[in-house]
């Protein structure tokens, strides 16, 4: 997977704004690429304004143009997001740090946010055990004692995965995921 690093405060505004956080979601999660107007539809807004964002999204590379088909004697752009790992620039000291961590705050957020609501929504359809619950989606917590390969085995482990799964298809459903891994005794052992 490629990794695309937004450096610039310019980029890190085109990419924190909701509307196109939203058209990459949408993008990820579907299986085949989607015009504007179907983005249109399903977001609530204008065509037009969905143009407007597809094309600083294009300009980021974090989505492309699957392929034109002619509907109704009007040629349709079809776009997918691009498969790229988004890489935003944490240790930068550029005055812009307090935006990189609410765009991870965000996401994190985010992320945690749809999965209560996914799991509460299940339950409610079908009420089920704690335990099947997992089918759903799970979050853990807690504390793995690494060895430094140890670590950048598990690293790689998770990247590889990734990587080798982030390709849409019918045969199988989109999971997201937030992951958080650190290494707490590195901030003591520097000081």
């Amino acid at each position: 997977m490629r990794k695309i690093i937004l450096s610039t405060k310019e980029d890190l505004n085109i990419y924190m704004n909701p509307t196109r956080q939203e058209i990459l979601r949408i993008l990820t999660l579907s299986i085949d690429p989607m015009t504007p107007k179907m983005l249109s539809d399903r977001l609530g807004i204008s065509a037009s304004g969905v143009q407007h964002h597809i094309k600083k999204l294009l300009g980021l590379n974090l989505i492309e143009l699957d392929h034109t088909e002619v509907i109704n004697g009007i040629n349709a752009r079809f776009y997918k997001a691009s498969n790229v790992t988004v890489q935003i620039g944490l240790e930068s000291d550029d005055g812009t740090s307090h935006r990189r961590k609410a765009i991870v705050q965000a996401s994190i957020s985010g992320v945690y946010d749809r999965f209560n609501a996914h799991l509460e929504e299940s339950v409610k359809e079908n009420p089920v055990t704690t335990e099947k619950l997992v089918a759903h989606g799970d979050i853990l917590t807690g504390i793995v004692h690494l060895s430094q390969e140890d670590s950048a085995e598990l690293m790689s482990i998770i990247r590889d995965y990734i990587d080798d799964h982030s390709t849409p298809s019918k045969e199988k459903s989109p999971w997201e995921y937030a992951l958080i891994l650190y290494d707490t005794s590195y901030r003591s052992n520097n000081r």
